[in-house]
Parts: structure tokens; sequence; C-alpha cells
């Protein structure tokens, strides 16, 4: 499958005058992924997608990319498209207006332009489930970053469209946080670097001035007490299968709650702006360690599989 390297994440200040953004974008589209458009708001919107041979339906994961990304560059990020080859799922790569998505925070090129991101991916879902592919009962969305932020967001409005989330380097921000109250519970799961340069870890202020975030452990808390979840997070260290690559994982979670739901925050340690075990887009000293003891990709897709709606 041909690699297309291409920065995907919030912008890089440091990179000013240095790299082309605009150079660097490609069109969506990938050698055996089909090329797909939607009219939603007067605009048609595009996307990429892979599905398994056969009558389904089958689970659907959507793949949200960061600012200034695209959805092949979703692809060669998460390799998702390989996962869903194994454990025949549908995978599909939308792409954003203005290489952004409108999450919710009114900071992006797509809120600015009056973009109804909610309603795009909303009608995306309904016409992959209208065509019989897709299973309306299993539903999943991640994503990276600003798409990472724009799964949470779907979480909060569509909650009834999905059977889980999980987000990478994408939390909440400051005002929608508190804004989202969910019709009914939904699984969600949190990957995040504690060194991330672009969306800290701890909250505030996101590099390049985007727009402000509550943090990786305010979002879990936060889904904690929308979903209804009981007790205290178990803690667990995960293998640290990689020594060399400087980062260790933490996972925190807590089951059984409202609605059979459950909420998790993996804690990269040493970890950046970056996709576990994924393609490193960008050099270190700008986005951070890729870390290499797990991968997300498959990690979230774990997590994915026992819900459905």
């Amino acid at each position: 499958m041909k690699r297309f390297r291409l920065p995907i994440a919030l912008t890089v200040v440091a990179l000013s005058g240095a790299f082309c953004w605009t150079c660097a974008h490609r069109p969506s589209s990938a050698p055996g992924h089909a090329q797909g458009r939607l009219e939603s708001g007067g605009r048609v919107r595009t996307y990429i997608s892979w599905s398994p041979d056969g009558p389904g339906p089958f689970p659907l994961v959507l793949a949200l990319h960061g600012r200034l990304g695209t959805g092949a560059q979703m692809l060669t990020l998460t390799s998702l498209t390989a996962l869903a080859e194994q454990e025949r799922f549908i995978v599909v790569y939308p792409d954003g207006i203005g290489r952004s998505w409108a999450d919710g925070r009114g900071t992006s090129p797509a809120s600015k332009e009056g973009v109804d991101d909610v309603a795009f991916l909303s009608a995306l879902i309904d016409e992959l489930v209208k065509n019989g592919r897709a299973d309306a009962r299993r539903v999943y969305v991640t994503g990276m970053s600003n798409g990472g932020f724009m799964a949470l967001t779907l979480a909060c409005l569509v909650p009834e469209k999905l059977a889980a989330v999980g987000t990478v380097t994408g939390f909440m921000g400051e005002d929608f946080a508190t804004r989202c109250v969910p019709a009914r519970p939904t699984p969600v799961a949190i990957v995040a670097g504690d060194t991330d340069p672009i969306v800290p870890f701890v909250g505030g202020e996101l590099q390049g001035g985007r727009g402000r975030a509550i943090g990786a452990e305010a979002t879990f808390a936060r889904w904690l007490q929308l979903d209804g979840c009981p007790g205290t997070p178990v803690v667990t260290a995960l293998p640290d299968a990689a020594p060399d690559d400087g980062t260790t994982i933490e996972r925190r979670e807590v089951s059984g709650c409202s609605g059979g739901s459950a909420v998790r925050l993996d804690v990269v340690k040493g970890g950046g702006h970056t996709w576990p075990r994924g393609d490193r887009y960008l050099p270190a000293r700008l986005v951070g360690r890729v870390s290499q003891d797990m991968d997300a990709s498959a990690e979230l897709w774990r997590f994915f599989k026992p819900f459905s709606r």
C-alpha cells in the first residue's frame, strides 16, 4: 500500500516558513479503497473507505484525521485498513473542510465556515447503514487530535448512533465539556501522551492558539460522570514491550457504568502528539515520541468490539 508521509496534527508553529503545508496536501485516495461523496449542508463531502467482501452488515469504524490532515493521511497513520481486513469491519476515512473538523470549540476553519460536521458524519453513518453494508448497532468512531475532539463531540450530541468512541491526543474543549449532556451513556477510550507538545495533557491553551481543552484526566473524569461509572478506576501498567522507546503506558479503567458502558484512559508516559505504534508523521522534536508499547488501533478495536447498541 502506498504511504503518504504527511502532517495530520494541529499546526506546529516551529515549522512556519520551513514546511509548506499546502504543498503537502494530497486528495483523499488510496489504492484498494473506494472513494465516496455525500452532499451535506450544501457541500459535497468526500471520504475513502474499505469494506470486506460479503453481504454484511459489518461493524463500521469512522476514523477522523487531525487538523491539517486528510482521510488518506489517517489511513497511513493508523493502519486501520489492515486491521479491518483481519477483523472484517468497514473502515471509513472522511475528509474535513479546510482539513479540520467543527468539533464544538469554535476555533477550526470548519467551525469558522459554519460547517455542521455532526450533521455530515451522522448522514454518512445513515448512508452506510441504509445501503445494507454497515450494522447500525455496531458503529464506532475514533480520531486523532482535532478528530479526537470531534469523536467526543459526536458522543455528546448523537450517542444514539454510536456503540463506542475512542480518541487519541484529543480531549474536550473547556466550554463544550460543560455543555455536553448526552442522551445516553457511550463507552469512551482515551489515549494521551503526557508530554504532548501540541494538545497539553494537563489541559489549557493548545499550541498555536487553537483554543482551550480540559486535558486528558479531566476528560476521563467527565466521562466517568456522564456515563454514571461506579467506584474508582482500576490501574494497570501495560507491558513495556519496547524498553528503548522512552515510553511506558498506564491504563485506568472503570467498567460496569450505566447501560453497561465503560471508560478508559491510557496514559502514555513520555509519549507525544502521536498515535502509539502509528506512522511517525513528523520528527520527534516537533511532536514527541511515538510509543511502541501498544498498537493504538488494535487496542481501540479491542475496546470497541464488545459494545453494541
